[in-house]
């Protein structure tokens, strides 16, 4: 049964029986998202307390949700220590990257979920490296122009993210990939420039006029992360659970960062020498 509001702390105690952290922005979805991954019972967090109580109910009305806990605490908040330090198989994270402030509470959640998990890290969020393509064509995704967004985090970004904790030793490798492609204007996730902020999905009656005979190649609406701790081989596995048509744009497992030389080994070239990792040839391609 999930502990009283008042009884909950947040070094995350009695633990034994849980084996994932969720830090998603929806938190009871993303638990059936935690079970496909291979989780039993998972740990979720929700900061306000009349939506941790609307949750907390949810949460135990559903038969299939009962066996997860929800804690009323912010996750950046977590107190890690000697029980729950690397205890959890994986740590999930769901649409949330974009609501955080800025690249430095980024790192600062990255960090704690490394620090508490023994095996991956999965990420998913809106894709952001395709507005400028778009906007160069007049449009926009509603994601991208939405005030509750302001965490704009790219590929590039997460490989220089990644690559930092990578080089300290922290992780084992990642992988950056695509999912759900765009395949063309009229999608509704696909607005006009001059649509307002905060726009749901498109619709011809609220919204301005937009061209509906663009088609898009290699424009995609989520991108994701893979990351495995020491010991961890399963990008493959995590990979392939995950579905939908998917397009892998970095792969470190290609490469290797030598510390001595600091310089990038490349694993497929004979010589040895190259980049780290395998990047896709249309990471910045044009609408």
């Amino acid at each position: 049964m999930v502990d009283n509001i008042d009884t909950i702390n947040n070094n995350i105690d009695n633990i034994d029986d849980y084996d994932f952290l969720n830090l998603s922005y929806n938190q009871l979805s993303s638990l059936k998202f935690g079970e496909k991954l291979g989780g039993k019972r998972g740990i979720t967090f929700e900061s306000d307390p009349e939506k941790f109580n609307e949750l907390n109910k949810q949460l135990q009305s559903e038969p299939s949700l009962k066996k997860h806990k929800i804690i009323n605490e912010n996750p950046l908040k977590i107190k890690i220590n000697e029980k729950n330090k690397q205890h959890f198989d994986f740590t999930i994270c769901l649409d949330l990257i974009e609501c955080l402030n800025g690249i430095g509470e980024t790192r600062e959640m990255l960090h704690n979920a490394l620090r508490l998990t023994n095996k991956f890290i999965f990420i998913s969020q809106p894709n952001y490296d395709s507005d400028v393509n778009l906007f160069k064509n007049g449009f926009k995704t509603y994601y991208s122009d939405w005030s509750r967004h302001t965490n704009h985090l790219t590929s590039n970004l997460y490989f220089n993210l990644l690559f930092d904790f990578y080089k300290k030793g922290f992780i084992e490798d990642y992988m950056i990939f695509y999912t759900t492609p765009i395949k063309n204007s009229t999608d509704p996730i696909i607005h006009p420039l001059n649509s307002p902020k905060n726009q749901p999905n498109f619709n011809d009656d609220k919204h301005p006029t937009k061209n509906e005979r663009v088609k898009f190649k290699n424009i995609y609406r989520n991108l994701n992360v893979i990351i495995t701790i020491h010991g961890c081989k399963d990008i493959d596995e995590i990979y392939k659970s995950i579905n939908g048509e998917k397009s892998i744009i970095y792969d470190s497992r290609q490469g290797i960062f030598n510390n001595l030389t600091e310089t990038f080994i490349d694993k497929q070239r004979d010589d040895h020498k190259g980049i780290i990792g395998k990047m896709n040839e249309f990471l910045n391609s044009d609408a």
